[in-house]
């Protein structure tokens, strides 16, 4: 797996972001888990630096955002998706309840799990499908540690397995989307790095 120099820096760079975090969490959990959105914003705004979208897939990016965002919402105020759950302080200004970084996340996420699973299937509903369900095991990993870092918590502590369903829904859609996108840019091995660190990030807190 060759890198090149710029997505080496990249990757050693948002690394260092989630070091950072890791000890500032440990050390300073007030101050460092209300910055938690800076891992999710910086490493987007490098790889949209990377890909240089042009107008069609900034459409189509923002139309993920939108909609991703509004699912959100949607769960949130009626619990009509994922279940009953509240966000809480770590991730930033909240519109009625949902912080404005879920949609980047959302966006994030369905940008380097396709980046990933194209690498391995050509086939673009396989793509999409295998796409939605990386992003499925993702959440299934951030969720034991949601409650914990104050990202968000559910009601009487139980994650209901219609969270894990409509995500797969959700992302489904989103990657359905995405396939539409025009950039041509390899990002696997950026995208693959990203995933790794989020990973161990969060595997980390298993130690504190």
């Amino acid at each position: 797996m060759k890198l090149d120099r710029y997505f080496s820096f990249d990757i050693i760079f948002i690394a260092i972001i989630h070091i950072a975090g890791i000890i500032g969490i440990r050390l300073f959990p007030e101050l460092f888990l209300k910055t938690s959105f800076i891992s999710i914003v910086i490493p987007l705004f490098i790889y949209l630096y990377r890909i240089k979208p042009n107008k069609k897939d900034s459409i189509l990016m923002a139309l993920v955002y939108i909609l991703a965002f509004f699912s959100e919402w949607i769960g949130v105020c009626f619990g009509w998706l994922f279940g009953d759950y509240s966000y809480g302080d770590s991730l930033g200004f909240k519109l009625d309840g949902v912080p404005l970084i879920m949609g980047a996340n959302w966006l994030l996420l369905c940008l380097v799990s396709r980046d990933v699973v194209s690498k391995f299937f050509s086939n673009t509903p396989l793509i999409i499908i295998f796409s939605s369900f990386l992003m499925v095991l993702l959440d299934l990993l951030i969720e034991q540690f949601a409650l914990e870092l104050d990202f968000w918590s559910w009601e009487n502590n139980i994650i209901p397995f219609s969270n894990y369903l409509d995500w797969f829904l959700i992302a489904l859609l989103n990657q359905t989307i995405f396939s539409f996108l025009d950039y041509k840019k390899d990002m696997f091995t950026w995208s693959l790095g990203y995933i790794i660190i989020l990973v161990l990030f969060f595997f980390s807190f298993y130690l504190l």
